[in-house]
C-alpha cells in the first residue's frame, strides 16, 4: 500500500511540475541590442575579446574548431 501511494504522490508531484507556468524554459529568443558605432562599449568589448581569444588560444590552441567554439561561446568572433 505504501508503495502504491509513493507512486502516485511521484506522478502528482511530476504533473504538477509539467503544468506549472513557473518553469525554467526560456520563452523565446533574448535580444541584443547593437551598440553604436561610436560606443564606449565596442571598445570595452575589443579589450574583452581580445583576451577571450588569448585565453582559448592558451587552452585549445590557434585556429582550430574547439578554439573557435570557446570565442564564439563566450560571445566574440
Amino acid at each position: 500500500m505504501v508503495c502504491k501511494s509513493t507512486f502516485v504522490a511521484g506522478a502528482l508531484l511530476m504533473l504538477a511540475a509539467a503544468a506549472s507556468p513557473a518553469s525554467a524554459v526560456t520563452v523565446g529568443p533574448h535580444s541584443v541590442a547593437p551598440a553604436a558605432a561610436d560606443s564606449p562599449v565596442q571598445l570595452v568589448q575589443f579589450g574583452y575579446c581580445r583576451r577571450v581569444r588569448f585565453d582559448c588560444a592558451a587552452r585549445w590552441g590557434w585556429n582550430n574548431p574547439r578554439f573557435f567554439f570557446c570565442v564564439d561561446r563566450r560571445g566574440c568572433r
